[in-house]
Order: structure tokens, then C-alpha cells, then sequence
């Protein structure tokens, strides 16, 4: 299942059953790229970087090796996962967002389980994080497609964290449009226990209201 969707990946995500469908969820995720710029340009309080200035030679990854690393995905191990995950990206981040964006509208919900738990188990959702609250991330982007996909793969957990106790109002603020950005219908009943949390500043507890009216509507 997943080479299939990585030898989808470097073809363009073009596929033979579908089409039409996938050509929609391509659209909503170019959709979804340029919130996520946006957000990481607020944060940053400078221009998102553009996608020329992220093309470099590692776009020229060898398939051979990328294939190995998408082999270990599917491994029973979760260590063997986390390990593999945690390649994929050092190798070629903006080639592992692609194929994990596929797996995920195309992968079993038991695939998806395993994309979210090795994207945290591996380290890389605490490291984007962590990214994000420096005062001038550099690779403010990357760290919130990353967390994207956390939070498309049902992985709330370390986002929640974020939202509930971190330092920094900004990122919290970010991380809630991000979790409503994913459009996840499992968010709403975190969102709902944020939203009567008194110890919350107003600020948070408003922008998760809304959040929670932006998922609801669009999940009708």
C-alpha cells in the first residue's frame, strides 16, 4: 500500500481510479499549503518561505533508498516505524510531506494510526514544536506541515499540550487554526472541554469556540 502511493507521489499523484476525486483532495491540500505558509509567516513576523527557495538537490533523492525507508513503514515494529519516519524526513522533508499527505487520504485507519504515532513516537512533532517557539524559526513552515499531518493522522495529544499550557499565545493561537484547518471531526470534543476551561485566557478559550463553529459546519 504505501510503495503504491509513493510511486503515486513521484508521478504527480496522478492515478487511474479516482481521478476526480483525488484532483479535489490535491486542490484542498494546495488549499491547506498556502493557510500553513500564512501561519508560519505570522509567527515568524517575516515571509513564509517560498517553495522555489525549498527546492534543492535532496528533491533528487534516490528511489532506491526512499523505497527501503517506505518498506519500514509498514514494518510490525513501532521503533522500526519511528526510525523509518524519522529518515524519510532527514532525507527529504518536502518528498516525505507529499507521499505521508497521500497515505493518509488513501491509507486504512490502521495506517494512518501508525503514520501519527511514528511522526510522534520518532520525535518530530516535539521538534516542530519546539522549532515554532524559537524567535525567528527558520523552518517555520516544514514544522507546521508537519504538525498538519499530525493532527490529519488523529494524533491530537501533543497539540492539545500545546493549546493548554504552552508559554507562548501566538503558537497557541496558530496550533488552534491548525487543528481546524485539518477539518478532524474528533477534535470538536477536545475543543469543547478547552472551550468551558476557565483557568484558559479568553483569548484562547474565544478562538476555540470559533475553531470548534469552522469544523462543525464544515463537517455537515
Amino acid at each position: 500500500m504505501l510503495e503504491e502511493v509513493f510511486v503515486q507521489v513521484e508521478d504527480n499523484g496522478v492515478s487511474t481510479t479516482g481521478e476526480v476525486h483525488r484532483r479535489s483532495e490535491d486542490e484542498r491540500w494546495h488549499q491547506q499549503q498556502t493557510v500553513l505558509r500564512r501561519a508560519a509567516a505570522d509567527l515568524s513576523h517575516r515571509r513564509a518561505e517560498s517553495p522555489a527557495d525549498r527546492v534543492t538537490d535532496r528533491n533528487q533523492v534516490n528511489q532506491d533508498v526512499s523505497l527501503d525507508l517506505l518498506r519500514s513503514l509498514d514494518d510490525a515494529s513501532p521503533e522500526a516505524r519511528n526510525l523509518a519516519i524519522r529518515a524519510f524526513y532527514d532525507l527529504n522533508p518536502d518528498l516525505a510531506a507529499s507521499f505521508l499527505n497521500k497515505a493518509l487520504m488513501q491509507g486504512s485507519p490502521e495506517e494512518r494510526r501508525n503514520i501519527g504515532a511514528a511522526l510522534v513516537g520518532s520525535g518530530l512533532a516535539d521538534h516542530a514544536v519546539d522549532t515554532l517557539t524559537c524567535e525567528t524559526p527558520d523552518n517555520a513552515y516544514s514544522a507546521f506541515s508537519l504538525l498538519f499531518l499530525v493532527a490529519k493522522a488523529g494524533e491530537v495529544g501533543p497539540l492539545m499540550r500545546v493549546i493548554e499550557d504552552h508559554p507562548n499565545i501566538q503558537l497557541r493561537l496558530a496550533v488552534i487554526k491548525l487543528l481546524a484547518l485539518s477539518g478532524e471531526p474528533k477534535i470538536v470534543t477536545a475543543f469543547f472541554g478547552l472551550a468551558q476551561r476557565s483557568s484558559l485566557p479568553l483569548e484562547i478559550r474565544s478562538a476555540v469556540r470559533e475553531a470548534i463553529f469552522q469544523i462543525s459546519r464544515e463537517t455537515r
